[in-house]
């Protein structure tokens, strides 16, 4: 009898273990950026290398994996932005302990938003990972337009242009769940961050807020629009999930109206 030619053998996947320890590297060296020895520049510098860093981490863990098109920027946007903020927050931060707040979430932050990715990779994908992916998404984008918008140093045009690119960045991740053609979701989230950002602009110019208050009415007006245009694309679009959505769009709107009527800073 001819003898049964065995299966070759799968490369052991990894998981959450080496997710977490990922993490647990980024905020190891994140903690070291509130240190007296190094300037914002060198912090920046240190924040490019640590964003390179979890980026590679990431492609070596989908790789493995065998991800489905684990060389798609959506896999990469959130871990990447996560630290430019956390970055961020560690210059503004008045002390050590908000400092080490800030990495903490970042390490949270990215194990939470990969960990989405990996499970979708496997197979296993349940539906507490989209409200993972939405929260994930929704919370770094916030943090980073009340971070642009409250920055004195940077003129409207470079805040304008970052809020764009950060909007642009963040729809395309929630798109790419909705659809695998690279073009559409491009195009939805370029057409979400123009619209994002014609707002901000109109905000800038005639409220008269400050820049909490404007971030918060921008992430929610982007929630609004890319939540509405991920069920139109995945086919779910229905009365409540318009109602849902909605909700946000007249908050938005209930908000911009009352600093119109007040005509001063609100909070």
């Amino acid at each position: 009898m001819r003898a049964r030619a065995r299966p070759a053998p799968r490369p052991t996947q990894l998981g959450t273990r080496y997710l977490g320890l990922l993490s647990a590297w980024a905020v190891a060296i994140g903690l070291t950026f509130k240190s007296e020895l190094l300037t914002p520049d060198q912090v920046w510098q240190a924040t490019a290398g640590l964003a390179l860093l979890i980026t590679l981490g990431l492609t070596f863990l989908h790789a493995r994996n065998r991800t489905p098109a684990w060389l798609s920027l959506d896999h990469y946007i959130t871990p990447v932005l996560v630290v430019v903020a956390a970055a961020a927050f560690s210059i503004l931060a008045p002390d050590y302990r908000v400092h080490s707040l800030a990495m903490l979430s970042m390490g949270a932050f990215i194990f939470a938003s990969s960990f989405v990715d990996l499970s979708r990779g496997m197979g296993r994908e349940r539906p507490l990972h989209r409200f993972l992916r939405d929260a994930t998404t929704f919370c770094v984008l916030l943090a980073l337009f009340f971070l642009i918008l409250q920055s004195a140093d940077l003129p409207n045009v470079v805040k304008f242009s970052a809020i764009f690119v950060v909007a642009l960045l963040s729809g395309y991740r929630s798109f790419r769940f909705a659809t695998k053609r690279e073009g559409l979701a491009l195009l939805s989230a370029f057409l979400t961050a123009g619209t994002v950002t014609f707002g901000a602009f109109g905000m800038v110019t005639y409220l008269n807020q400050g820049s909490q208050y404007v971030a918060v009415i921008l992430a929610f007006a982007w929630y609004a629009w890319q939540g509405l245009t991920v069920h139109a694309l995945d086919d779910s679009l229905t009365r409540r999930i318009m109602f849902e959505y909605g909700l946000f769009a007249v908050i938005c709107i209930y908000l911009i109206a009352l600093a119109l009527v007040t005509g001063r800073p609100i909070g």
